[in-house]
């Protein structure tokens, strides 16, 4: 039995139906953009059976929670040190969006990045073009850290064209094991303060499942 074509709900209950279906047996995951760590609030258990699942969580601002600050570009774990890698990148690139739908979990909106020392800084992709170069990367990463798989969040866009991520990622990364397309019920997504609606795609969000 696969995952259902839609579902009606938040992202940690499409995150729960995934790992239900697909990794049920996990017991370390590594959430690389951890943001809250709103994925992580399940209501029960995968089942009866299953462990607990121990989640690692990493971004490049603690403040949310996170366990380690990091990169998602560069991941500070051991070679085949959790079961799969959870990630969900930053897709609001102009200053407008941000204000209105919040910073923070988007690399705090900072133009500049976020400064880990006088030589270290952490650039936000700000292009659909950068951020399919991270996802690249962070695929890579998880072939590396990840045993069993890796679990992609991402939304097709109109930026000044259209982007269909889905297949810019399925042609350079290849095709997933499964997809799960989510309706989001946010509140925000009707928020009047958009004077132009772009794409109807907006409540939507795609989640990719790669095994191996």
């Amino acid at each position: 039995m696969g995952i259902e074509s839609v579902r009606q709900g938040n992202s940690a209950a499409c995150i729960y139906d995934i790992f239900r279906v697909h990794f049920p047996t996990a017991e370390v995951v590594a959430d690389v953009t951890w943001g809250k760590g709103r994925f992580w609030k399940w209501p029960i258990k995968l089942s009866d059976n299953a462990p607990d699942v121990q989640v690692v969580g990493l971004d490049a601002d603690t403040r949310g929670g996170a366990d380690v600050q990091a990169d998602y570009r560069f991941v500070p774990l051991k070679d085949q040190s959790v079961d799969v890698l959870v990630f969900d990148p930053p897709f609001i690139f102009t200053p407008g969006i941000r204000r209105i739908v919040g910073s923070k979990r988007f690399f705090l909106g900072s133009e500049e990045g976020i400064r880990f020392s006088d030589d270290e800084r952490v650039q936000r992709p700000k292009t659909p073009e950068q951020l399919l170069y991270h996802t690249e990367v962070v695929a890579n990463e998880a072939r590396r850290v990840a045993r069993r798989g890796m679990i992609l969040k991402g939304q097709e866009l109109i930026v000044t064209r259209p982007f269909w991520w889905v297949h810019h990622v399925m042609r350079r990364i290849g095709e997933p094991e499964d997809m799960l397309i989510q309706v989001s019920p946010a509140p925000r997504l009707n928020d009047p303060r958009w004077k132009r609606q772009f794409h109807f795609r907006r409540r939507h969000a795609i989640y990719l499942v790669y095994k191996w």
